[in-house]
């Protein structure tokens, strides 16, 4: 059993450093121009706050707080999805600069970025991008996912790592 719980603990933390480089991330681009862009600072800073405890003490209710967490943050990911491809149109419309780094002048095709090809406008890629709330999604998925416990088969047999198996 301690092996699945180190394999727990070690999602947990990784799922721990991208909720941290996440906020990072957020902070460096100025995502703070409304209050509906703090929402995704709340969210992280539950699911922080959640993991941490969960690492400090495996109890049945930090495990739950840490579900909770993970919930929260799938759906603030999906929201905010939603929202950044509502937005892009808007934004683009505004001048604001595209993805990658483009202007808003540059043309499909023309030199952007690292001398990269600017990349075609729609509602997918553009001055709020996708990926961004999605990653959070995926976090709030690993974290989810990294307390999943499968029932056990009542008619299998048990084993452990220490007793080798009979042939």
């Amino acid at each position: 059993m301690t092996h699945v719980l180190t394999l727990r603990k070690a999602l947990v933390v990784l799922g721990l450093l991208g909720l941290l480089g996440l906020a990072a991330e957020l902070a460096a681009v100025g995502h703070w121009y409304g209050p509906s862009q703090l929402i995704p600072f709340a969210s992280i800073a539950v699911g922080v706050v959640a993991a941490a405890l969960f690492l400090g003490t495996d109890r049945a209710w930090s495990r739950l707080l840490l579900r909770a967490a993970a919930a929260l943050l799938l759906v603030t990911g999906v929201y905010g999805a939603l929202e950044h491809t509502g937005k892009n149109p808007e934004l683009r419309r505004e001048g604001r600069a595209g993805a990658l780094g483009t202007s808003p002048e540059a043309r499909p095709g023309e030199p952007g970025v690292l001398g990269l090809p600017a990349p075609r406008a729609n509602w997918l890629n553009g001055p709020a991008p996708v990926s961004a709330p999605l990653a959070m999604s995926g976090l709030g998925l690993l974290l989810g996912l990294a307390l999943y416990r499968r029932e056990a088969d009542p008619s299998a047999p048990v084993t452990t790592l220490s007793q080798p198996q009979a042939r």
